[in-house]
């Protein structure tokens, strides 16, 4: 029914000397003969194109620059945030954690006071209720 297939396993070491065999048998293709002439044309236009904007040379070396020159940047710009925004992010969450302004104890006794006259009122309301009429 079913054929056992033979896997043969190549190491890396055998699989680089074949790539290798292949590359040297490889022959690249000569450039056309009018490709110097084109390249110089493309140079002679990027020359006498305007420059691009500011924010287009930006985009530019973010894209296709160095990135290792960009780290003292971002490292200056996330410490001006930490300075600038942080403390106005502390000084929001400390406005937002101060306590309520303290209720007098006159008025927290008089709430109370309230709150028990109405839960009388309840109870009588439901004792009258139970009251068998006669």
């Amino acid at each position: 029914m079913f054929s056992a297939k033979k896997t043969t396993e190549v190491s890396d070491e055998q699989a680089m000397q074949e790539m290798m065999a292949l590359l040297d048998d490889w022959k690249a293709p000569e450039p056309s003969p009018w490709f110097d002439a084109r390249m110089m044309a493309r140079f002679r236009e990027e020359v006498q194109r305007e420059p691009e904007g500011f924010f287009a040379r930006l985009r530019d070396r973010f894209l296709y620059g160095n990135t290792a020159t960009l780290k003292p940047m971002l490292a200056g710009a996330m410490a001006l945030l930490l300075v600038a925004g942080g403390g106005s992010w502390l000084e929001i969450s400390h406005l937002q954690h101060q306590k309520a302004p303290a209720i007098s104890a006159t008025v927290e006794d008089l709430q109370i006071l309230d709150n028990n006259d109405q839960a009388i009122q309840q109870m009588n309301q439901l004792l009258d209720d139970d009251t068998p009429e006669s």
